[in-house]
């Protein structure tokens, strides 16, 4: 089994292919052109090298949030339109999760932290069983604070930029942080982890694929904030 994912949910962007559990191919980029300009030219570029065709791929993965709105929305709008003209299935995968199991057989519980702004971060909470995905706390937004006093740091692993931006917190609680390299969500892991839901029989048609937005847009706060003030 092929498998093509993307990742787009946040400032770097990453495109992988995997077959029966081997990494064929990965390339990820951080610059300041929109992941619109990038993501079809990286995915271009890796099938070249890997000297494949976008018709032998079985599965399409892409992470589905919560992330980067305009990034959720290209990432997903790009694997519905490979999924719909080669006529194959999707795999959806939860940013945290595709960012927790950089971890996977850490035998830690691991907290994935995207940075949400607004001093909040996105997060959750997973263990495992070898490769097993466990869930702890299911996706949800929170301070800093909160996450430390909910997950504690004992057996912990933070990982990612929200886990970052906010690092000397964490540290001064004692916490353990990953790696940048384990920090980011990689499409290699967004893959791999696709393989085995797809393997279960996970995979949905193209349509089935939908954005995990845990909080509504920054211009719909913003607007309601308005019209409040408006309201009185």
């Amino acid at each position: 089994m092929k498998v093509l994912a993307i990742d787009t949910s946040s400032f770097p962007a990453s495109v992988a292919v995997a077959e029966d559990n081997v990494i064929l191919g990965e390339a990820v980029i951080r610059n300041k052109r929109k992941h619109s300009q990038n993501i079809m030219v990286m995915t271009e570029r890796l099938f070249a090298d890997l000297g494949l065709d976008i018709s032998g791929i079985d599965v399409f993965a892409v992470t589905i949030g919560p992330g980067s709105f305009t990034g959720l929305r290209i990432g997903i709008a790009t694997v519905r339109a490979f999924a719909q003209v080669n006529g194959k299935k999707c795999v959806g995968i939860n940013t945290l999760e595709g960012l927790a199991y950089n971890l996977a057989g850490s035998g830690a519980v691991v907290v994935p932290m995207l940075d949400a702004r607004s001093d909040e971060v996105f997060a959750a909470a997973y263990t495992f069983m070898g490769t097993e995905m466990i869930e702890i706390q299911p996706p949800q937004v929170m301070r800093i604070s909160e996450c430390i006093e909910e997950f504690g740091t004992e057996g912990v692993i933070y990982t990612g930029d929200g886990a970052l931006k906010n690092a000397e917190t964490i540290k001064e609680c004692g916490g353990t942080i990953a790696p940048c390299s384990h920090s980011e969500v990689r499409a290699s892991a967004v893959a791999a982890l696709a393989m085995e839901r797809a393997e279960a029989g996970e995979a949905v048609e193209y349509g089935s694929i939908r954005p995990l937005y845990l909080r509504k847009s920054q211009a719909e706060r913003e607007y309601e904030r308005r019209q409040n003030i408006k309201n009185g």
